[in-house]
């Protein structure tokens, strides 16, 4: 039998040298003690070593059998669950049978009386009239004189621009010159007249066609003065219109007045031109006004554009405007 200084150091007795205030010594000695095998109890037994000398931890017992957890007692029972009263006491009364759906589909409209779809379609009907009159309303607005007073100016493309932008296309040339030509004729034409003198008392602007030499005549004197032509007619019948309604008729220039031209004169066609003189060219001989017109196809001129232009004093020429 091994003597007891033969038996291998147990790793818990203390190092000699080494207290609680004595640095860590060399680590490698515990290296060393680690690849040393500890034996067991088989090992000692074959030996011929008691165990109870020896330093070797009996083998560790297999853990027990664990019993099988049981269910409860009744499993198949279970208690019922109780509500709650108001007052706090417990009832034994089951609750309400909850019911899944298999679809969830909406529920059909309620039909709709006769007398409701009436009513239905008269207030659409009654919409789109109110609309449409609206519309109506703002275009008429657009086209009026007033419409280019308070700002709401709706110009159209002049035909002398749409003539310049389509020359790459023989058939809107022509139409386009066409248009020019017939905006051109029919300058100081009035649809709404009929050919007649009608005298009003000028408290409103009456109804001239846009674009043309009228048109502006009217918006502009008035612009100027805060007199509206008070008479209908074509531009030749201005003087007669102006003679009717008291204002000044003359054949000397007036600064600001409507000059009128009769058919054939400085340019003028079949129905004549107005324009208005915006001043009197200083030293021009025979005497020449600088006048503002509309639909005057000169200097870059045109249908509801407008150009400026001198006109001299002579036959066929005369001035109109409120004293």
């Amino acid at each position: 039998m091994p003597s007891s200084e033969h038996r291998p150091r147990s790793l818990f007795t203390p190092l000699p040298g080494v207290g609680p205030f004595t640095p860590p010594p060399d680590l490698s000695v515990f290296s060393e003690l680690s690849t040393v095998p500890l034996p067991t109890a088989r090992d000692a037994s074959r030996d011929g070593v008691e165990a109870e000398d020896t330093h070797i931890l009996p083998a560790r017992p297999l853990p027990a059998v664990t019993r099988q957890l049981s269910l409860h007692s009744s499993p198949g029972n279970t208690r019922m669950l109780t509500g709650t009263l108001a007052s706090g006491q417990e009832t034994s009364s089951p609750r309400g049978t909850v019911v899944i759906r298999g679809e969830m589909k909406r529920s059909a409209a309620a039909p709709v009386s006769h007398a409701e779809q009436r009513k239905r379609r008269l207030m659409v009907s009654l919409s789109g009239v109110l609309i449409l009159l609206l519309i109506t309303a703002f275009t008429l607005l657009l086209a009026s004189p007033l419409g280019h007073e308070i700002g709401l100016n709706f110009s159209f493309q002049p035909s002398s621009t749409l003539v310049a932008n389509t020359n790459s296309d023989p058939n809107l040339v022509a139409q386009a010159t066409a248009t020019a030509v017939y905006h051109q004729q029919t300058d100081g034409y009035d649809p709404y007249s009929g050919g007649t003198i009608t005298i009003t008392d000028g408290s409103g602007s009456l109804n001239w066609p846009v674009g043309q030499c009228t048109y502006w005549a009217n918006y502009r004197y008035h612009a100027l003065t805060g007199f509206w032509v008070s008479w209908t007619g074509n531009a030749d019948q201005w003087v007669a219109g102006a003679k009717a309604a008291g204002w000044n008729v003359s054949q000397t220039p007036h600064v600001p007045s409507i000059i009128v031209l009769m058919p054939g004169v400085q340019g003028a066609w079949g129905y004549g031109h107005v324009a208005v003189v915006e001043s009197i060219v200083a030293g021009a001989t025979p005497t020449t006004v600088h006048t503002s017109n509309m639909n005057w196809w000169t200097n870059g001129g045109g249908w509801d554009k407008v150009s400026y232009y001198d006109f001299t004093v002579g036959s066929g020429v005369y001035f109109v405007w409120h004293s």
